[in-house]
């Protein structure tokens, strides 16, 4: 398996992984602030283990694309000149930071709901992280309506 096959492959899971994490990020969401009604415990915890890994094989293509992506190729070549470009700066630097600052949000959100005294302040804490996550994300994200970093809504296909 060549790296352009992994990079062709990890673009498509990727794009296409990011409405898996998004619309769990909903669900979590709406499970959290309908915690009052649910009679079961524990489906914010399970909801929000879901999301999590969701996130975290999101996370794990995105390094793969990080080190196999012909754009990143072009900015590791010559960091200092890339971090001048708005395009190389983005995928580069911006994105990655603010998507490990959202998984590392996520991450410390689970880690507080799984400690939490009952469903009611899990599902509290989950709402909280997973907004914030959420934010994050969604400002990272290579919306095609951002201009310099637009990516289709699907790649790969």
């Amino acid at each position: 398996m060549g790296m352009a096959f992994l990079y062709t492959l990890a673009v498509a899971l990727h794009s296409l992984n990011r409405w898996v994490v998004l619309l769990s990020a909903i669900w979590l969401l709406a499970r959290s602030l309908m915690a009052g009604r649910a009679t079961q415990t524990g489906t914010v915890r399970r909801t929000y283990q879901i999301f999590l890994g969701v996130l975290r094989v999101q996370f794990l293509l995105g390094v793969v694309l990080l080190f196999t992506s012909p754009v990143a190729q072009a900015a590791w070549a010559d960091v200092a000149g890339a971090i001048r470009v708005t395009q190389l700066r983005f995928f580069v630097l911006e994105h990655p930071v603010m998507m490990t600052v959202a998984v590392a949000l996520a991450e410390a959100g689970l880690a507080r709901v799984t400690r939490a005294r009952d469903e009611k302040a899990a599902a509290r804490t989950a709402a909280i992280f997973v907004t914030l996550s959420l934010l994050l994300i969604l400002a990272a994200v290579p919306w095609p309506s951002r201009a310099e970093v637009a990516r289709p809504l699907l790649r790969g296909w």
